[in-house]
């Protein structure tokens, strides 16, 4: 799996874990919706970290517990 693949459905387990919408992460994280779209439709090729900084942040979660997943085993990743 390609690592923009991971993030966006690592993005969207967050929404789905939380019961939000994109659009509602939008609003507690203040990362822009559309930024949040293209991540979780994997349009971006390069995500910068201050986007999964910004998530963390109005999650409450820390960076680690972002990267903490299945969907980022290095074994996995492709690129």
């Amino acid at each position: 799996m390609k690592l923009k693949d991971s993030i966006a459905k690592r993005v969207q387990e967050l929404c789905d874990e939380n019961n939000l919408t994109v659009h509602g992460l939008s609003l507690k994280t203040g990362v822009a919706n559309s930024t949040l779209c293209d991540i979780v439709k994997a349009n971006n090729t390069s995500i910068q970290i201050k986007f999964i900084y910004g998530i963390c942040a109005g999650l409450n979660i820390s960076l680690s517990e972002f990267f903490n997943s299945p969907y980022f085993d290095m074994n996995e990743l492709t690129d």
